[in-house]
């Protein structure tokens, strides 16, 4: 008994003696008017301490003019150069690439086999664009770039392939052993330290996942199948843990779910370049899956799990995961992922740079997306599972599928946040704990004459350090003025944050 209250007494003096000091504060704010009679859209790029760069497309009605601004601004959001670009009128914006140096935009002439590509210098602005042709009319879906040679993935009658473009000599080819039936391109993935391609296929017939390894002249080097239709991967990532180190094995990483289906039952790890065995994370094996939710609630989940193991039970939790991309630490990485439920479809459009307003999951194709918790989860460089977590994300909407939580780190602490229309909502985690729960902060304007009326598509990006960028369309009503102004903003969010002793 005295032992159990020393225990109370020590842990009782450890919450007193510190506490966490944490405030989310607004920096500088970026306006563009938004005309309401043309086709507008904004992409943003965070680049760490280099800055953001800002891709903004507009589309007159018939496309009487179609001129694409990009804009790079430094860490705090000050210009630093401008350039534009003016497709041909039957050209359609399709997909964007970025490496260390480069962006990339990918262009193809409506309904034809004639493609282009701009590439963008991240450091100067200037423009280089080249022209060529994709040998077939496929349907692109995938887009990557590898030092000289653009590689891009979809389908050619119901059958995936991948076409190699040099933009050297301007000539094209069709990367062996993928069209074949059953079969569809589930991710391209470049190692550019390696200077190899990666494509991962999903086998929709024996429900496999392929990992094919091209080298950067396009011939195949090597395949893994992994997967049966008891357990079979259904994403993938490549992950470099060590960039420096010559022997370092990649990891293929991502969710699994039982035979063919879409729904996820957890995650799978696998070295590649030698023999281990693939290794498979149960969601119901997670120590703090359910601490999303209520703590009653989350303990009488567990206590009916723990029932359904004791009677030697399988376990399956299945969820439709969007995993995120893997964040390395200096002691290994930090995994994210959202739970999501797809739930109305529309036709698809036909329209290449308004392909954001629909995504395709299996054969249905759906606009619109709730959100229920992320799961996050730290690794070591060994890729055993340390720590996990999970956070509510109050079922938030959005018509666009895409990752919303947010992390950056400092120290030992997990910073989380994610935007729910007009606010921006805030975590901190310390690995299995929870430090700081749910706040909420609320974006402003300039000016204190300045009043939001609406907001559309909030999204949120980690920046650097421990900052964030909040951007998306808004409605703004000035000095009680009657007709409001539709803006397209970026501000930057600073989490300022100290553990403090109170000894």
């Amino acid at each position: 008994m005295k032992s159990y209250s020393n225990k109370l007494f020590i842990l009782f003096f450890l919450l007193l003696s510190f506490s966490v000091s944490a405030q989310l504060t607004q920096g500088k704010r970026i306006e563009f008017e938004r005309r309401t009679d043309i086709d507008e859209e904004n992409l943003l790029i965070p680049m760490q301490e280099n800055g953001v760069l800002l891709m903004q497309s507009k589309i007159e009605p018939f496309r009487r003019k179609f001129i694409i601004d990009f804009y790079k601004y430094d860490s705090t959001l000050t210009q630093i150069w401008r350039n534009s670009f003016v497709p041909e009128p039957e050209l359609d914006l399709l997909k964007t690439f970025k490496n260390e140096h480069f962006f990339y935009v990918l262009f193809r002439k409506s309904d034809k086999i004639d493609i282009g590509v701009l590439r963008i210098d991240l450091e100067t602005g200037d423009k280089t664009y080249v022209e060529g042709n994709l040998l077939t009319n496929m349907e692109i879906e995938h887009f990557v770039v590898l030092q000289s040679k653009a590689f891009i993935g979809g389908k050619f009658n119901d059958r995936p392939v991948v076409v190699m473009f040099s933009f050297f000599d301007k000539t094209s080819k069709v990367l062996p052993e993928v069209h074949s039936n059953n079969l569809v391109i589930n991710e391209l993935d470049v190692d550019e330290k390696g200077n190899f391609l990666y494509l991962m296929l999903k086998n929709d017939r024996n429900c496999q996942f392929i990992l094919k390894k091209y080298s950067y002249e396009g011939k195949a080097i090597s395949a893994l199948a992994l997967g049966d239709k008891q357990l079979t991967p259904i994403s993938g990532e490549i992950l470099n843990l060590d960039k420096d180190t010559e022997d370092q094995h990649p990891i293929l990483m991502g969710n699994y779910a039982e035979g063919c289906s879409l729904f996820a039952l957890g995650f799978y790890l696998k070295h590649l370049n030698d023999d281990s065995n693939i290794q498979y994370i149960n969601f119901a094996d997670l120590n703090h899956f359910f601490s999303f939710m209520n703590p009653k609630r989350e303990e009488k989940i567990k206590l009916r799990i723990k029932q359904k193991k004791q009677k030697g039970k399988d376990i399956k939790l299945r969820y439709r995961l969007l995993l995120h991309d893997i964040i390395q630490t200096n002691d290994g990485w930090v995994m994210v992922a959202e739970v999501f439920y797809p739930e109305y479809k529309t036709t698809p459009s036909s329209t290449g740079w308004n392909n954001w307003r629909n995504y395709r999951i299996g054969n249905d194709v759906y606009n619109n997306f709730r959100y229920s918790h992320a799961i996050i989860c730290g690794f070591d460089k060994n890729a055993k599972l340390i720590w996990d977590n999970s956070v509510s994300l109050k079922d938030i909407e959005s018509s666009e599928l895409n990752a919303k939580v947010q992390i950056t780190l400092q120290d030992d602490y997990q910073i989380l946040a994610y935007p729910d229309e007009s606010l921006i909502r805030t975590v901190v985690i310390k690995g299995n704990e929870k430090v700081k729960n749910l706040e909420n902060f609320d974006l402003k304007t300039n000016s204190e004459t300045e009043k939001i009326v609406d907001t559309e598509r909030t999204n949120l990006a980690a920046w650097y350090g421990h900052s964030f960028l909040a951007y998306g369309y808004q409605s703004v009503r000035k000095n009680n003025e009657i007709l409001n102004n539709d803006v397209f903003y970026i501000t930057k969010l600073t989490y300022n944050f100290k553990e403090e002793n109170k000894n």
